[in-house]
């Protein structure tokens, strides 16, 4: 009976340790079905291009996603910068109690940001210094005037197909 105990306890532990972030990410109300399939492949993406955020994983929590664009604005950052019309925004939320992060990093209950998008440079935009260590692959910019850095991620093409 107790080995019993004991194999439930762990299956049931891998199966909340293995819960991945775009099934768990929460997408604001109303978005279409097709585009949750490609924020959801976004992320799926992000987490993939991103090895920080992949092996510390079970120290983040509260994935948000919106579908941000530019409104028909060409001068908008994202767009002149990298031809973006549309792209996802990403938010993360470090866990409170985060075991194994740098203790340097001050990262306990912060908000990592993430902004990915095609068009004709398709990648990551890490919007703070927080987030591109995280990131682990991301560019690091200690500059404070211009915090953004970039990661080219062929795959985000896929952000393309948002409706």
């Amino acid at each position: 009976m107790k080995k019993l105990l004991i194999a439930c306890f762990a299956a049931l532990l891998v199966t909340a340790c293995s819960k991945a972030p775009e099934n768990t990410v929460t997408l604001q109300p109303g978005t279409p079905p097709d585009n949750t399939a490609v924020v959801r492949g976004a992320v799926k993406q992000l987490v993939a291009a991103c090895t920080g955020l992949n092996q510390y994983s079970y120290d983040l929590e509260n994935w948000h996603a919106i579908i941000a664009s530019n409104g028909g604005n060409p001068y908008n950052y994202h767009t002149e910068t990298w031809g973006w019309s549309k792209w996802i925004e990403v938010t993360v939320e470090v866990r409170p109690n985060a075991r194994d992060l740098p203790k340097e990093w001050n990262a306990r209950g912060r908000v990592l940001k993430y902004d990915v998008g095609g068009g004709p440079q398709p990648g990551i935009d890490g919007k703070t210094t927080l987030s591109q260590l995280l990131c682990g692959t991301l560019p690091v910019s200690n500059d404070p005037q211009n915090p953004d850095t970039f990661l080219s991620v062929p795959a985000m093409k896929a952000v393309d197909q948002l409706k």
